[in-house]
């Protein structure tokens, strides 16, 4: 179980209202695990259910996109799996409670909300097991029948939720720990059952398995009594809230439907204005949880015209701005930011897993939330823009050549709610792509629950391109989805110009060793200025970081410059004359790049430092050579 101190910080971080809630949680808890541990469900007064006429669905993918997904859904058929780095690891009989990448099984017949699921020993690597049982593949499945007809993957859908649902009693393992968990399969469960209706193998599930409908209530019961609240209400309450909607609406043959319908409206209406900026951008300051939450928002706009229900039109103006935002803070090769945590979440899946969500995501949304026009996903007319709201800066200038250069820099707050769950300690943190292709950039996230070391170092400064002072972080985590001290920033000026712009902002994050640090980011047309300001009294030790992408070659000139090149990009670096130059690659703490949740790279750190230096201003000059 998690240390004492770990309790302590959280629950410093929970208001008094949190506490109540939670502690009235504990006593529901004591009741439930001595009644499951008699087989007790709660009760489901059913009425007899018509399926509704069917309805289009958001499967208009082209030819390559098809082709992609039958792909796809071929080796799901051999139970490969595609999802954090397995690259098709096969796991011939399906296991619902293993990890495929550690072989580790959690337990199945104890109580689920006693199950530590961050004790890897017992569960080994937990988002592995969930995600296999958030069911996106069995949706993937599902489309390939519907595009096919071929009954194959029809069935593999079918005798998997039967499989499922045999395998994970009612409150029974580690699929009933997390709302979040049972509202993502609730969803994937209501598409499967519409996309597989006229195979010969939807009878067996959806008319002639019982069981199927007790779990179906169950899950939603289980919603309706855990959902996240207070320091926890991030994107998951959202996930919860979409989960429990959309299946009581699809499915409305419950007493408690109605009830849950309305609960769960009712929250989706308040969660998208206080979890979502007025510019669009998602408050958690991790992009990936933007897209995450606009899957579910889009999901439950498309459910609620099916059913003739109406969302207001302050939901509907704030997930028009999530959609609107998309192709402003995207470069010219329609990269997506990286900033703050991704695990590559998502609500639902009809498409091939590497796929890009984000054209899909725009396409259906100016379906189903008319708004004008802003081009394509990467609109030659979205320019220069600060989100004073979210704090981002995005840069954009041309070179000679009309190459787009593209800088995006975090001058914004550290992240959501108490915790800051999904935030990454990079306060003034910038990166840079040229003509599309990456060049400083973003590390990644890679790990959350396991590897510790790897979950501490990808959300910390040194992974950034950032400023630290005494080897210092500039917030402090205090455990793995909580932090304890939390920087401060301020925006001093912001000035856009036709050939770029300048931003000066500042952070509090050294006050414990009386280090003020303001950083200056200057984009004119080719050339970026950096000018990091450490003020206060005495000597310190300073690094400043520039991390590369891993198809970057990086070497140090005969005149103490650093060139660094990727195709025919070269970025000429000229560093703060005192200080000293080191180029690290794969190390403990310097040289990792993670493209997606599960996979890590080699990359090279640019370094720069001085050992008990004075402090001044430190100026890099980088010019920009397509």
């Amino acid at each position: 179980m998690p240390e004492l101190g770990w309790y302590m910080r959280r629950a410093a971080a929970m208001s008094p209202q949190e506490i109540l809630v939670r502690s009235r949680l504990h006593f529901k808890k004591s009741r439930w695990r001595r009644a499951a541990a008699t087989g007790w469900t709660p009760g489901a007064n059913r009425s007899v259910w018509d399926p509704q006429a069917f309805w289009p669905v958001p499967l208009d993918i082209g030819e390559a996109g098809r082709r992609e997904l039958l792909r796809e859904a071929e080796s799901y058929l051999e139970h490969r799996w595609q999802f954090f780095g397995l690259n098709g690891k096969q796991e011939k009989d399906i296991d619902w409670h293993r990890d495929p990448s550690t072989g580790i099984i959690a337990p199945s017949a104890t109580f689920g909300l006693d199950i530590n699921h961050r004790d890897e020993s017992v569960v080994g690597n937990i988002k592995m097991t969930w995600e296999k049982s958030r069911h996106h593949h069995l949706t993937v499945l599902a489309a390939a029948y519907h595009q096919t007809r071929d009954e194959r993957f029809a069935r593999e859908v079918t005798d998997q939720i039967a499989d499922w649902i045999d395998h994970n009693p009612f409150l029974l393992g580690v699929h009933w720990t997390h709302s979040l968990e049972l509202g993502i399969r609730l969803i994937a469960w209501v598409w499967c059952e519409r996309l597989l209706r006229g195979s010969s193998a939807y009878a067996d599930l959806f008319e002639h398995n019982p069981s199927f409908w007790d779990s179906v209530y169950q899950h939603q019961w289980f919603i309706s009594q855990t959902y996240s609240c207070g320091s926890s209400a991030n994107n998951h309450l959202i996930g919860e809230m979409a989960g429990l909607y959309i299946t009581a609406s699809a499915w409305p043959q419950f007493e408690a439907s109605g009830q849950w319908r309305n609960l769960a409206k009712s929250m989706l209406e308040s969660e998208i204005q206080r979890q979502t900026f007025s510019s669009g951008l998602n408050r958690e300051q991790a992009f990936s949880y933007h897209i995450f939450t606009l899957e579910f928002f889009l999901l439950c706009m498309a459910e609620s015209k099916q059913q003739k229900d109406t969302f207001s039109e302050t939901f509907m103006d704030r997930l028009q701005a999530m959609l609107k935002v998309m192709p402003q803070v995207t470069d010219c090769g329609g990269n997506l930011p990286m900033y703050g945590d991704g695990d590559e979440g998502r609500a639902v899946q009809f498409h091939a897993f590497e796929a890009r969500r984000d054209g899909w995501l725009l396409d259906w949304g100016r379906d189903l939330v008319p708004f004008d026009q802003v081009g394509d996903v990467v609109p030659e007319s979205v320019g220069t823009t600060f989100f004073d709201d979210a704090g981002l800066c995005v840069i954009r200038s041309a070179t000679r050549c009309n190459k787009e250069i593209f800088l995006m820099s975090d001058v914004g707050p550290h992240g959501f709610l108490s915790l800051a769950a999904h935030a990454h300690a990079d306060a003034l943190s910038f990166v840079l792509s040229v003509d599309g292709l990456p060049m400083l950039v973003d590390p990644g996230t890679y790990a959350y629950h396991t590897d510790e070391h790897w979950r501490g170092y990808f959300r910390s400064t040194r992974a950034h391109n950032a400023v630290m002072v005494d080897g210092l972080e500039q917030s402090k985590a205090g455990g793995t989805f909580l932090w304890t001290r939390q920087a401060e920033t301020h925006v001093h000026a912001w000035e856009p110009s036709e050939n770029g712009a300048r931003v000066d902002a500042s952070h509090n994050g050294f006050a414990a060793v009386g280090v003020a640090c303001r950083r200056c980011l200057s984009l004119t047309r080719q050339t970026l200025t950096v000018e990091d300001q450490l003020m206060g009294s005495g000597c310190h030790d300073i690094e400043i970081r520039f991390h590369t992408h891993p198809d970057c070659q990086v070497e140090v000139t005969n005149e103490n410059r650093i060139k660094i090149k990727r195709k025919e990009i070269i970025l000429d670096l000229t560093p703060p004359t005192n200080l000293s130059i080191r180029l690290a690659r794969g190390e403990l703490s310097a040289g990792w790049y993670s493209p997606r949740f599960g996979i890590k790279q080699e990359a090279t750190t640019v370094i720069l430092s001085q050992a008990s230096a004075p402090l001044t201003t430190f100026t890099t000059r980088i010019e920009i050579n397509p």
